[in-house]
């Protein structure tokens, strides 16, 4: 009967997360780090969902039982341990150990105080009646939690920072009424089993992700070829030019000097298009080593100086790219902006093979 209540008690948790584990198993876009992350997260979020159940039980005793305080602390301890899992989702490596430590000391410094807090009278304590009795620094697990809140809203924020405001707005909306939704259930002193708010949370950060992903080319972590048609489509009367960009000598650095090199290489200049091409321009990898960028609301003089300042960069490094650049003009669509954003760079490219200089392999070919 206790596992019945409990089931019935948490099915819209239960629901959520054993879908979310389907999910997982099915999902194309993320990595097999990501997967395991996901999981240890469910795992954690249902195992506090059954301590809580227990402390709740143990709250009905005429007389104290000493596993009530333990399942308290446990349950203080472990809120932390999940929102910094969450936050190792996203992202191509796990935190080093040394981040990670640094970043879970002040979880782990509080851990003795909670489990000590039943003698020590610091955080909270239970009479011999089985009553909560609240100590100076009561707050202080939802303080740490909130803290940690925020460190999650500041990562995600640097994570998604060159990407469109949308995708840093998303994670602020799901923490911010994720906080909200504690805050009430202390406020009107509901209960303090917060994991049936947490699964929500976790489902609605996890398909956020996955759609975000989705967008991504996996290796340049610019946006994708679908991302480029879906923004035509969306934001198409924005959209004032284009510049077409391609690598010189891919295929000559793959065959010569790896397929690894050649992927470094599209990762450098990747990086070096997408910091310099402007507050107004979005950039796009339409191929294997062609790219988009889409200018909205963007005059001429500040897209060839775009265009400048990309071209200044990739010379810093040991790469070629060739430009051309087109504004669409009146009456005309975003693909004649693109045929002759294409054409100039073809003769551009053209001009590098002119220019080659014996068998530099960072010369057109």
């Amino acid at each position: 009967m206790a596992v019945l209540n409990y089931i019935v008690d948490n099915y819209i948790m239960i629901f959520e997360l054993i879908g979310l584990i389907i999910m997982l198993k099915i999902s194309a876009h993320i990595s097999a780090r990501m997967r395991k992350t996901t999981l240890a997260v469910i795992i954690l979020l249902l195992i506090t969902s059954v301590i809580i159940r227990i402390e709740a039980w143990t709250g009905t005793f005429e007389t104290l039982n000493i596993i009530r305080p333990i399942l308290t602390a446990m349950i203080y301890s472990i809120y932390p341990i999940i929102l910094v899992l969450v936050m190792q989702i996203i992202g191509k490596d796990n935190f080093s150990t040394k981040k990670l430590l640094l970043l879970l000391s002040p979880a782990i410094i509080c851990v003795p105080v909670y489990f000590t807090s039943q003698w020590t009278h610091i955080v909270c304590w239970f009479g011999d009646a089985n009553n909560y009795v609240a100590g100076p620094l009561h707050r202080l697990p939802y303080i740490i939690f909130g803290m940690y809140m925020l460190v999650f809203l500041v990562h995600n924020f640097l994570h998604f920072k060159k990407y469109s405001s949308l995708n840093r707005i998303i994670p602020g909306y799901i923490i911010i009424f994720s906080i909200a939704g504690v805050v009430l259930y202390v406020m009107l002193n509901i209960t303090s089993d917060y994991s049936a708010l947490f699964s929500s949370s976790l489902l609605l950060y996890y398909l956020y992700i996955y759609i975000h992903m989705a967008k991504i080319d996996p290796l340049t972590t610019l946006f994708n070829r679908q991302s480029y048609y879906r923004d035509i489509e969306l934001r198409g009367d924005k959209i004032s030019g284009v510049a077409s960009i391609d690598m010189n000598d891919l295929k000559y650095i793959n065959d010569n000097l790896g397929h690894g090199a050649g992927d470094e290489a599209l990762k450098t200049i990747s990086k070096t298009l997408s910091d310099n091409c402007g507050r107004g321009g979005t950039i796009y990898r339409v191929g294997g080593d062609e790219f988009i960028v889409l200018y909205e609301n963007s005059g001429e003089e500040a897209i060839g100086e775009s265009i400048d300042a990309m071209r200044r960069k990739m010379a810093e490094t040991k790469y070629v790219c060739a430009f051309g650049y087109a504004m669409k003009g009146k009456g005309e669509t975003i693909a004649d902006a693109v045929r002759e954003a294409d054409k100039r760079m073809y003769e551009d490219k053209a001009e590098l093979k002119k220019n080659k200089q014996g068998e530099n392999p960072n010369t057109a070919r």
